[in-house]
């Protein structure tokens, strides 16, 4: 999938630390797996929901699947990531691939098992 057509629907909508031409080959863990769900055919790219929407309390809570399948693995999570920190500051925010596989889990788009598959071997 182009670099491209992967910000369109993951980093711009979602990613509140997405700057446009600045670290480019850097990708969270999140926006891996989202992308290897659409490669895979689990979801439709064309279909996810827009980052404009407010979704309000969705990340409020753990998702322990989401925290063992996405977070325990982001090469981000140990030096980048304030959402993940043992005392999370209160204005840190999730990734954007966290919170679209986090719409997705809530809206029940994607099964555990799909998400587990899509995260192994990333």
């Amino acid at each position: 999938m182009a670099k491209s057509d992967f910000q369109d629907y993951i980093c711009r909508p979602f990613c509140g630390f997405f700057r446009a031409g600045e670290k480019e080959e850097l990708a969270c863990r999140g926006a891996l797996v989202v992308e290897r769900l659409a490669e895979s055919g689990v979801i439709d790219p064309s279909v996810l929901p827009g980052g404009d929407r407010e979704w309000p309390g969705i990340c409020q809570e753990n998702d322990e699947l989401l925290e063992e399948m996405v977070c325990g693995r982001c090469p981000f999570r140990a030096a980048d990531c304030d959402y993940r920190a043992p005392e999370r500051p209160a204005y840190a925010e999730p990734c954007g691939g966290y919170i679209l596989l986090r719409i997705l889990r809530e809206t029940a788009v994607i099964p555990a098992v799909d998400l587990t598959e899509a995260s192994d071997g990333l």
